[in-house]
């Protein structure tokens, strides 16, 4: 009965940590975006742009989670 339990604690320690590590995704942008941000333009990838309006960075081309949006400087 004690080794169901320990079974039963440690798999729910491993579910526990998969989810936390899960909601702790970090946003990455794409390369061909952050070439087209550094040279001021915006990226023209049809993959990029589709996801660009849906508020993501586009994964097919290495990026990850959700599009950061910087808040302006106050005046």
């Amino acid at each position: 009965m004690s080794s169901t339990k320990s079974l039963l604690i440690i798999a729910a320690a491993f579910f526990a940590a998969g989810v936390a590590f899960a909601a702790n995704e970090t946003a990455k942008v794409a390369g061909c975006c952050a070439k087209a941000q550094a040279s001021g333009k915006a990226c023209g990838h049809a993959c990029c742009v589709e996801n660009a309006k849906k508020g993501d960075n586009c994964t097919k081309c290495g990026g990850a989670g959700k599009i950061e949006k910087k808040a302006d400087a106050k005046k």
